[in-house]
This record gives C-alpha cells, sequence and structure tokens, in this order.
C-alpha cells in the first residue's frame, strides 16, 4: 500500500555535532571531548552558516519535514542571560525550513548542556535543574513557538543514564559527565534515582510553558528503542517498573562481578585501535595515529592518485581491510601481507610499489632516511592505538590507564605523540566533569584492588604481549620500541619494579586470540545479565508517560504528558542471534560496521506504543545507518526499514512520520570521522576538505523515490 497523503518524511541533524566549534560558548561534550582524548567537533560541517544548503537538499528530496536542534549554551550563556541574536538565529532556521514547504521539528535538549549549569547547579541531577530547563524552554518557544510545528524536548533520554552508570565491563563513563572518581554502584542507583525524575519534571514543564505561548503546539520525546524479542522486552519492562528489583539485580551483577577472564598473556600491546570491533576490554589510547602509504624514495608520483593500477602492499588483520577499501584508489593491485617486515622487505626489492597501513608500523621513527623510503601520504586517518585486556579486568586497567599517562608524557618529545605539559606528565584522565570543572577528586584513589591484580602479583610478574613486527625507535635508549616502553610502565606501575615482566612476541593475527579465555561463555552470560538489568534498555520513557512507572520516578505531572509518540530505531536482535548481543553495546559506542540490523524490531515498538498510547499520533523520529552495518548496504537498510513502517500503517498503528538520520555527515560524538561513523544522505569531508562540499550519496535518490509514493498507488 502507498504512503498516505500527508505523511511526512524527513530528515534531521543536531547542534553538536554539524555546528562548529565556539571556544566562548562550550557544552558539556566539547569539555568531554577534549578530557577523555577524543575527537573534537571542530568545524563540524558548518551548518550554522549553510544551513540554508542542506535544508534545501532536503526540499529537493521531496522531504515535508526537517528537524535541527538549538544550542542551550547559544542561546542562554550564563544563568537567564539569554542571546537574542542566538535566538534570532534559530528563528531564521525555521523560517528557511517553511519557506522550502517542510515543517519544523525543534530538539531542545540534544545531549548537550551549558558548562555552568553543571558546574554551578549540579547539571541534570541538580534539584533546580527541571525549572532552570523550563525557563529555557519559555524563552525559546516566545522566540520560535508561531513557526515550529513539532518539539522535542530530551533527545533520547534513555541514553543519558549512561553518562552515570558504568557497568562493570567498563572502565569509563560513555558519555559526560560521570561520577566523581571513586563512587560505586550505589551511587550510580542514587544518581540515576535522581535524573529519571528530574528529566521527567523537566519535560512536563517545559510542555506546559510551550503550550502557554501556543496552545496548539505538539510536545514529546523520542526515546532509543532497541529491537529486543518481546519475550526480553517486557521482562526488562517489568524490572523497570520495579525498581527496588532492578537496582538488586544491576548492583548484584555489579558488585558480583568476578568473572575475569584469563588469556595466555594479561594484556596485549599491538596496534589495537580504539575503533577495532573486539570482544575485549581497551584503556585509554596511548598513542594516535593514521593511515598512511610508504614508497622507495625513488617513486615517481605523488599522492594517492598516483597508486592507480600498482601494485601496493596491505596488511590483512583488524581494521585494514576496510580501511584500504575506503583510502585507496579502487584499481589497485592489493597483495596481502601478514605482517609489516614481510611488506617492508617485498618494498626494498621492488616486489610491490607501496606499502598501505598505519603510520607508526609501516616506519620507525628515522627509518625512513636510512632506508631510502618516504611517506607517500599520511593522516589518511585519525586512529587511537589501546591496550587491550581479557573480560573483567577493571581494576588492571585502572593500572594501565595510569601507566599510560605517565608513558605519554615520557615520549613527548617523539613525533609519534602529541606534546604532554609537565603538569600533565604525572595526570590521570579525569573519569568525571566534576574532577574537570572543580579540580577536586583527581587523587581520590579506587577501592582494593580484585583478583586480576592480586593473581598478577602472586605470579611475580605480568605478562604482555607485543607483535613481532612492532617497531623499535633509534630515539629511545637501547633502541626499545615505544610499546616496549610502555609494557615497562605498566609493569612499573603495578610492581614498582619494572623487570616484573614477561614479554610474549605474537604473531600480527594472533594479536587478539591470545586473549581468549576458558571462561568466555560464563562472562557472556553475566554481562548480559548485566545489560538486561539495566534501566537504560527498559522503555522506561513510556513506561512513565503511560502511568507504568512508580510515582517517585515519574512524577504524576508527567503522565500523560505528550502531544504524540517519537522513537528512534537503529539496531536490534531477534532472539535467536541474542549470542550475538556485545555488537548491540559495540554500537552503543559508536562501532558501527558491525551493528545488527532487525527492521522487523521497529515494527514491534511501533505496534507496541501504538497499544500503550491508542489515541496518538507516532513518529520515527531519527533512522538510519552507517554506508554498510554488518554486510547490510544503507540502501538495503533504507528499503527494508520504511517497509516495516509500510506495514505497520497496514495494520491500523497511525505513524505520521518519518525522518533519515541524517541530511549530511556529521560529528558523531567525539569518533573519529570515518565510514564507520558517516550516516549522512550528503557525503561531507569533514577532515581534510576545507570546503565542506556535500557530496550525493547512492541513498538519496533511494529516499527521494521512497518519497515519491507518499499519497500514490503502487
Amino acid at each position: 500500500m502507498p504512503f498516505p497523503k500527508g505523511f511526512l518524511f524527513g530528515t534531521a541533524n543536531a547542534d553538536h555535532q554539524v555546528e562548529a566549534h565556539d571556544p566562548g560558548r562550550e557544552d558539556v561534550w566539547d569539555v568531554w571531548e577534549r578530557c577523555q582524548g577524543l575527537t573534537p567537533r571542530g568545524r563540524a560541517t558548518d551548518f550554522a552558516n549553510r544551513y540554508e544548503e542542506d535544508i534545501s537538499a532536503a526540499a529537493g528530496l521531496g522531504c515535508k519535514l526537517f528537524r535541527f536542534s538549538i544550542a542551550w549554551v547559544r542561546v542562554e550563556i550564563s544563568s537567564g542571560n539569554f542571546d537574542a541574536e542566538a535566538l534570532a538565529h534559530y528563528r531564521k532556521i525555521a523560517e528557511c525550513i517553511r519557506d522550502h514547504g517542510m515543517k519544523v521539528m525543534v530538539t531542545l535538549h540534544h545531549f548537550v548542556w551549558p558548562v555552568w549549569l553543571e558546574r554551578d547547579h549540579g547539571g541534570l541531577i541538580g534539584k533546580a535543574f527541571p525549572e532552570f530547563f523550563a525557563r529555557y524552554a519559555d524563552r525559546v518557544a516566545e522566540e520560535l513557538g508561531d513557526v515550529v510545528d513539532y518539539w522535542i524536548t530530551f533527545n533520547e533520554p534513555s541514553q543519558l543514564t549512561f553518562g552515570y552508570i558504568k557497568p562493570w565491563w567498563q572502565n569509563r563513563y560513555y558519555m559526560p559527565p560521570g561520577l566523581p572518581r571513586g563512587s560505586d554502584v550505589d551511587a550510580e542507583a542514587e544518581a540515576v534515582g535522581k535524573l529519571i525524575p528530574n528529566l521527567f519534571e523537566a519535560h512536563a514543564r517545559a510542555r506546559s510553558c510551550i503550550k502557554a505561548r501556543r496552545p496548539d503546539a505538539k510536545v514529546g520525546v523520542n526515546p532509543m528503542v532497541t529491537g529486543f524479542p518481546t519475550w526480553l522486552q517486557m521482562l526488562m519492562d517489568f524490572g523497570a517498573c520495579h525498581r527496588g528489583l532492578t537496582e538488586a539485580l544491576f548492583k548484584f551483577t555489579t558488585k558480583g562481578a568476578l568473572v575475569g577472564g584469563k588469556g595466555d598473556v594479561d594484556l596485549v600491546i599491538g596496534g589495537i585501535t580504539a575503533g577495532d570491533e573486539t570482544r575485549f576490554e581497551l584503556s585509554d589510547p596511548y598513542l594516535r595515529t593514521g593511515k598512511a602509504v610508504l614508497v622507495n624514495a625513488a617513486y615517481e608520483g605523488e599522492g594517492i592518485a598516483s597508486l592507480t593500477r600498482r601494485k601496493v602492499g596491505v596488511i590483512g588483520i583488524g581494521n585494514q581491510p576496510v580501511s584500504w577499501q575506503r583510502d585507496l584508489p579502487g584499481d589497485t593491485l592489493k597483495k596481502i601481507f601478514a605482517n609489516y617486515d614481510d611488506a617492508r622487505e617485498a618494498l626494498l626489492k621492488n616486489d610491490v610499489d607501496a606499502i598501505y597501513g598505519d603510520a607508526f608500523f609501516l616506519t620507525p621513527s628515522g627509518m625512513e632516511e636510512t632506508a631510502g623510503l618516504r611517506f607517500l601520504v599520511t593522516e589518511l586517518s585519525d586512529e587511537a592505538y589501546v591496550v587491550a585486556a581479557p573480560h573483567g579486568h577493571y581494576h588492571l586497567l585502572e593500572r594501565v590507564n595510569r601507566a599510560v599517562a605517565e608513558f605519554q608524557g615520557d615520549v613527548s618529545a617523539t613525533p609519534q605523540a602529541a606534546p604532554v605539559s609537565p603538569a600533565a606528565k604525572k595526570a590521570r584522565r579525569p573519569v568525571s566533569l566534576h574532577e574537570v570543572l572543580t579540580g577536586e577528586g583527581a587523587d581520590i584513589e579506587s577501592p582494593a584492588e580484585n583478583r586480576d591484580i592480586r593473581h598478577i602479583r602472586r605470579r611475580g610478574k605480568i605478562r604482555i604481549g607485543i607483535r613481532t613486527d612492532a617497531p623499535e625507535d633509534p630515539q629511545n635508549v637501547g633502541g626499545e620500541g615505544l610499546e616496549m616502553t610502555l609494557a615497562r610502565r605498566i609493569a612499573f606501575e603495578i610492581f614498582h619494579n619494572e623487570d616484573c615482566l614477561e614479554i610474549v612476541l605474537i604473531e600480527p593475527g594472533a594479536r587478539l586470540k591470545v586473549l581468549e579465555t576458558k571462561t568466555g561463555w560464563l562472562n557472556w552470560a553475566w554481562r548480559f545479565w548485566g545489560t538486561t538489568t539495566m534501566i537504560a534498555n527498559a522503555n522506561w520513557w513510556y513506561l512513565g508517560t503511560s502511568g507504568r512507572l512508580p510515582l517517585e520516578l515519574c512524577p504524576e505531572e508527567a503522565v500523560g504528558a505528550q502531544d504524540f509518540v517519537g522513537l528512534d530505531y537503529y539496531w536490534g536482535l531477534p532472539t535467536w542471534k541474542l549470542g550475538k548481543f556485545r555488537s548491540l553495546e559495540d554500537a552503543a559506542h559508536g562501532k558501527f560496521l558491525k551493528a545488527p540490523v532487525w527492521p522487523r524490531g521497529l515494527y514491534h515498538a511501533l505496534r507496541r506504543f501504538h497499544r500503550w498510547f491508542p489515541g496518538q499520533e507516532l513518529f520515527i523520529v531519527e533512522n538510519g545507518s552507517v554506508p554498510v552495518a554488518n554486510g547490510i548496504s544503507r540502501t538495503d537498510y533504507l528499503r527494508s526499514h520504511v517497509a516495516e513502517v509500510e506495514r505497520a500503517i497496514a495494520k491500523g498503528v497511525p505513524v505520521k512520520g518519518y525522518n533519515f538520520w541524517s541530511i549530511t555527515s556529521n560529528r558523531e560524538w567525539g569518533h573519529a570521522f570515518d565510514p564507520n561513523t558517516d550516516f549522512g544522505l550528503y557525503f561531507v569531508d569533514l577532515d581534510k576538505d576545507p570546503e565542506l562540499k556535500r557530496v550525493a550519496t547512492d541513498e538519496v535518490e533511494v529516499y527521494k523515490e521512497i518519497i515519491g509514493t507518499v499519497g500514490k498507488p503502487v
């Protein structure tokens, strides 16, 4: 059946992901990206200056709805101090959308809030947060109310809990603000117990303010919905409705997390990047590098295009295959090597014309001059090297992260490492914005070490795997490479003796296999239990507005406080694929190449929420994919999910609109920009194109074709 006449296809973006960084008006994510060593947004897509171009592109697709968000800190630069010019700017964006024949959907809070709110008033869990948010919403509604059709108060409120929950298998909070160092699971439960009712109350108050100015305004929220089997979702929702049970289970899985696997080694330092799809635990980044191409000094040609039809050596491990498909000309002749040593030898013998790989491994510092080699091109990507450990080794990784901070100070003068100030040399990376904004808590020690540290101490040495082709660094004393230097640092952090170290040389292709443990299945079960008992994965927002949550979590004023049902849907797993639930976790942490695609989960969600709210329209506020997710192209992803929306409409579900995320490439919350994080209908090379050109992807025509079916027989 066709989409009914009046159905709203649209697209969207978010302020922090597309607006350029303003040092004078930073939000909490700007500070978080800096203190956590993440990729800053920089210019992003410069939407603030190029919004007409992107809005026009959306209209050209046939879209009838465009969603954007307000940067709270840009319009309220300090408490109660609103910037009329900034408000007028956002009004111009809304008017531009209207002028292009589209309805306007505005988000007031898309994961970011002002630093002053966090520093001075406790942020989202402060007692006065609902009041601050309502005041902000009222001022925006005063300026934009007559040109906005749909309001979103909070984007994905379910995800905001991850700024206060750090499950036992994580050594960092996924998003700001984090809790002070040393906070335990009881403190996390207490914080979430403040966050959820604050969000409900803030939403209800903001909606009242908006509707007081525009009684016909439509106000809602778009929780993130993960596609779980119906039976499992019902169990998680039952737990959310019984707070005591949920907290008890979560505390039990966290405090009782004794499933620390023991592999052939304790740690691996071997060209593993933060973006690699692994099943193991990762440290803070110890080195930043990027893909590059190495050639002989006598090579004729410049730039990546000169490799057309040339023979290029590549390394067939890790993220290399995906990267060379992205960076190398399609007609290069690729010869796969198992390690960098063999590849370099082939280059010196002229068996290949070039080698593609990580700059750090391609050639140690200084080797290119002595061996007659040179880089043809560098900085093809921005990647962070990390240390890997088996599951359940949180305390060990804490020690590793301390060693990483020391290591960065030791090697700050080398070309491969960014400069580190003397003050930072002894510092540990903050775990929360509290440390950054107040300077307090950095010296707090974690609770007593757990069994993984005790086991290593009893053994008398730590076993660390290093790749056989790890480069030596001629600038280091004794010719030791940077990774060996880090290994000694880690040993010293644990034993106060860097000689308490056993190095295990591993082949590059086996660098993760040595971390495999016999208890992997038990760890899987424990972690699955921990994941499913987290309230973040329940439909707690709509459980609240439908009156199913206890009043201590959802105040009475928030029950029924919505004018439509919004939801975001990206990934899911049917019952027979639950064994791959770690891929859902990876997707939640920005690793989308293997994200599990399950379109039917969207259909189930639409049917479920229609049963809960039979008299209200539904919107898919966000749905989208990277170019390829788990082998599924974005084109197939789009068609299959739209088909499930059609199916729901055919069953009587009043779906009113669908937004594809997103109109352009954007900054994906601190992650390096590459195909793994690019959701744009229009591609923008955020790192390499100074003009930030918008280039249509194949999905532009696909989406245009789908939109063209509205109101027409098929």
